[in-house]
């Protein structure tokens, strides 16, 4: 114990800007030949044609290693960059046994496109992005598997393949159920976790035999909550439920999320699976609040760069959780162009002056009715959804809303 309280004691912990130089200083020692641009209000790097590098998980995985192993995280993360031109240099004969699926957040592609509107605007060409949707939250992707690291190819199969996204998807399925058996680990009465450790455990839930192999009371349901983090439990035990749900909130801290769902398949199809417990599904709603908030105070930060670079005028709402209450609100102000994410409730703001507003607070839902033919949902995202104001209610309308 001791041990372990003095390496907690005297782990590197930078500040962000100081891991991103630490983070390139890694990059340049691998070879990397292309300019490095660091962007401190975003926490990415911008490298070869105009791509970006996340830092976030990196950064987590950096200050989560143990001490002494926190070089090797840094390391395994810095050399992603540069991967892809490898695999596109990869004959199909070449690549075949090595395509693996991934399941990822829909959250991932949203921040490749913003991206892409930033460099190119609005009305540019979309990219090319291949993915399979298998629920609200969590895509299916294609990636190569090298042994040192995962190349996920948001783009699909390159065309020198000559094969379709479809076709490289049940290789790579085939693949996977062709990796050797793991037991899933129980790891709380009645809730098991998938042990492969091979950076495809979340990848499993994609092969519904192997999830009924688990020896949970009933049918499973599982949630996706991290990369690294496929959980079972039985559909009638509401135990293993309710440890599922504190495990999954407990792995959101370490980054690489994924889903706050719990899923099922029925028939062979993915479904969301409603837990039958009142107090499971607030637990649930609890931890959507959360990443939602993360999810959205990421798009926000990158619209405004896409708004900044081209001269847009719109208002990028935030995304907000009233600390006690914990639902989620934003704020739509009278006479500024805004695009609002969705929640639970809208707070109407009038302006009187300079210092000075008039709030209605409203239910969202209640409310569309009479104010949905002013709200707009934005279809250049992927996810999570946002609505563009077309005006604002007039009084006459005010009147009519039930206040909360």
């Amino acid at each position: 114990m001791l041990q372990a309280l003095i390496g907690k004691l005297f782990k590197d912990k930078p500040d962000p800007d100081r891991f991103a130089g630490k983070f390139m200083d890694a990059v340049r020692a691998n070879g990397y030949p292309h300019p490095l641009e660091y962007e401190s209000d975003t926490f990415r790097i911008r490298h070869a044609n105009g791509s970006y590098f996340n830092l976030h998980n990196a950064y987590q995985a950096y200050l989560n290693a143990p001490r002494g192993q926190q070089r090797k995280a840094l390391l395994a993360f810095s050399g992603l960059l540069g991967i892809h031109e490898d695999d596109e240099a990869m004959t199909l004969e070449q690549a075949r046994p090595l395509l693996r699926p991934l399941i990822r957040s829909i959250t991932q592609l949203e921040e490749i496109t913003l991206h892409h509107a930033e460099q190119e605007g609005w009305n540019a060409p979309p990219q090319r992005l291949q993915y399979r949707r298998l629920s609200e939250e969590c895509v299916e992707l294609l990636a190569v598997d090298h042994p040192d690291h995962t190349a996920t190819l948001t783009q699909g199969p390159p065309e020198e393949w000559g094969i379709s996204f479809d076709e490289a998807l049940v290789i790579a399925r085939t693949n996977l159920r062709q990796s050797p058996d793991e037991p899933f680990v129980e790891v709380a009465p009645g809730l098991y976790q998938a042990a492969w450790g091979d950076a495809y455990d979340s990848s499993r839930a994609l092969l519904p035999d192997l999830l009924h192999r688990v020896p949970v009371a009933g049918l499973p349901v599982f949630m996706l909550a991290t990369r690294d983090m496929l959980l079972v439990a039985g559909e009638g035990d509401l135990r293993a439920q309710a440890a599922m749900l504190e495990l999954a909130g407990q792995a959101f801290a370490d980054g690489r999320v994924i889903s706050w769902e719990v899923l099922r398949y029925d028939d062979g199809q993915l479904h969301p699976h409603v837990l039958a417990d009142p107090a499971l599904r607030e637990r649930q709603r609890q931890l959507r609040l959360e990443l939602d908030g993360d999810a959205y105070a990421m798009q926000k930060q990158l619209l405004d760069r896409v708004h900044q670079a081209h001269d847009e005028d719109v208002f990028v709402a935030n995304f907000m959780v009233h600390s006690e209450e914990r639902h989620s609100l934003c704020a739509w102000t009278e006479g500024v162009a805004s695009s609002l994410p969705r929640t639970d409730r809208i707070v109407l703001v009038m302006p009187v002056n300079e210092d000075d507003a008039h709030t209605l607070v409203v239910d969202w839902e209640q409310a569309q009715p009479l104010i949905g033919h002013l709200l707009q949902q934005d279809n250049r995202h992927l996810h999570p959804p946002r609505y563009l104001t077309l005006g604002f209610p007039d009084a006459e309308t005010r009147a009519r809303l039930q206040p909360l």
